[in-house]
């Protein structure tokens, strides 16, 4: 087959574009064109290209609208279509020489439950939200566009891709699948993973001290940064000189200051506390990650009140548990498969979490165990044990 892969939206992605196309090329008999971004191109050749495989980078000077039409001189037996983003008005007029088009599903409601009340119920709590420091008025701009723009060309994409290509789906969790079935979704739904297991190095096993590490933007909106930090604050005696935290990303420009203050006392406290100030990609990243010992998920389980991790929208965290193969700290309410409870410990507060912390300090043998577990777990999401789900 000859296979396109499309992400020009989000430079996060790239996990899921290199697991794409590993397990594509896993077969020999495939040929994969990657269609993407700088920073993506850097992580994808860091990592190593497959040879049956090549690039083509959207240049800075060349709008998303040439770039596209490029690729539609070009006939392929699938496209994926990985991230949207805002460039919905250039994907509504993508008209590609292909049988079938693979669109990833991010935010189920968006695409399968998106109405009048899905709007408001978006909006509400973006105005609530002191942290992201933005006026009301492009707030409710943006909502207002997302509804009266956005909404109608979401639509007449999925209207033709249905109408003219065999149109499948592809969403990150089971869970996600049912939210989509249970909106009436009647396509063809396959899960995949967002990141592949290919034997990433494991350097945690002459750690001195516990290293905990948080992968992602450093943003109190997706994240609880500042409740973590009280925590680990309040209980520094114990703790600071037996863990390192990780803080694996770089922090938002509009809440620089507010989280370097807060990181800055938690150093004052006695802890050790890394973290970046770009983005954190390939081999940068993946030593990193590792390098510790637990993956701390702190992030806020409602995305707003119509989109909840773990249900209709999917957070990395869980695939960097895989990609790293390492074990995880999340909190209860999220809804994880059962195949992650052997290499998952599950916090109902802070307070929890730290007991849970404390627990691990003081049994290495647990540490091992979860580690052992979550290898065993990544070993059945390595490229060719997933290709069969594409085929």
């Amino acid at each position: 087959m000859l296979i396109g892969i499309i992400e020009v939206s989000e430079p996060n992605h790239y996990s899921a574009v290199n697991g794409l196309l590993k397990t594509y090329t896993s077969d020999r008999n495939n040929k994969v064109i990657v269609y993407t971004l700088p920073s993506i191109q850097r992580a994808l050749e860091e990592n190593g290209l497959p040879e049956n495989s090549s690039l083509v980078v959207l240049d800075k000077q060349q709008s998303l609208k040439s770039f596209l039409q490029d690729l539609e001189s070009i006939s392929f037996d699938r496209i994926h279509i990985c991230t949207l983003f805002d460039n919905y008005r250039e994907f509504a007029q993508f008209k590609p020489q292909t049988k079938e088009i693979w669109l990833h599903i991010h935010l189920c409601n968006e695409w399968y439950n998106d109405n009048f009340n899905r709007a408001i119920n978006t909006l509400i709590p973006s105005l609530k939200n002191k942290d992201q420091n933005r006026a009301y008025s492009r707030i409710i701009a943006r909502a207002i566009w997302d509804y009266l723009v956005y909404r109608p060309l979401r639509q007449k994409m999925l209207a033709q891709f249905e109408q003219k290509y065999n149109l499948k789906l592809i969403v990150h969790s089971e869970a996600q699948k049912k939210s989509l079935i249970k909106y009436s979704c009647t396509s063809p739904i396959t899960v995949f993973p967002f990141a592949i297991y290919e034997g990433m190095e494991d350097s945690s096993q002459s750690n001195q001290v516990l290293r905990i590490c948080i992968p992602g933007v450093i943003s109190q909106v997706k994240r609880d940064y500042f409740g973590l930090f009280q925590a680990l604050q309040e209980n520094a005696e114990a703790l600071r000189d037996r863990i390192d935290l990780y803080l694996l990303g770089y922090i938002t420009d509009r809440e620089k200051k507010e989280m370097e203050d807060a990181i800055s006392d938690l150093i004052d406290s006695g802890y050790k506390v890394y973290y970046y100030d770009s983005f954190v990609y390939g081999e940068e990243f993946d030593k990193a990650i590792g390098n510790c010992d637990l993956l701390l998920n702190n992030q806020f389980i409602s995305k707003n009140s119509t989109e909840v991790y773990g249900q209709t929208k999917e957070s990395g965290m869980i695939f960097n548990m895989l990609r790293a193969a390492k074990p995880g700290l999340l909190p209860r309410e999220y809804n994880v498969s059962s195949e992650f409870e052997d290499c998952t410990l599950f916090f109902d507060s802070y307070r929890s979490l730290i007991d849970i912390i404390q627990k691990v300090l003081d049994n290495p043998q647990l540490l091992q165990q979860l580690k052992a577990s979550a290898k065993e777990l990544s070993l059945s999401y390595s490229p060719e044990s997933l290709y069969a789900r594409l085929l």
